[in-house]
């Protein structure tokens, strides 16, 4: 079974809001759903931590969409 997650706050984003989908996407695949993630290609984040590209599953599937901002 896949799932779709869409969400603005992705690495290289810090913040908590971003290791909250972090860790989801992460501990999906124990449970045997395959997570597949819609974020934006062109993001304008407040928080920026590039430590945590590290903690993305690598065998996950990662679809970014450019925006425009408000």
């Amino acid at each position: 079974m896949k799932a779709l997650i869409i969400t603005y706050y992705w690495p290289p984003a810090g913040g908590s809001g971003v290791q909250r989908w972090l860790y989801f996407v992460k501990y999906l695949e124990d449970f045997g759903i395959e997570p597949v993630v819609f974020t934006v290609a062109n993001p304008n984040y407040p928080i920026v931590d590039p430590s945590l590209d590290a903690l993305i599953p690598k065998d996950i599937e990662v679809i970014r969409q450019k925006i425009w901002e408000p």
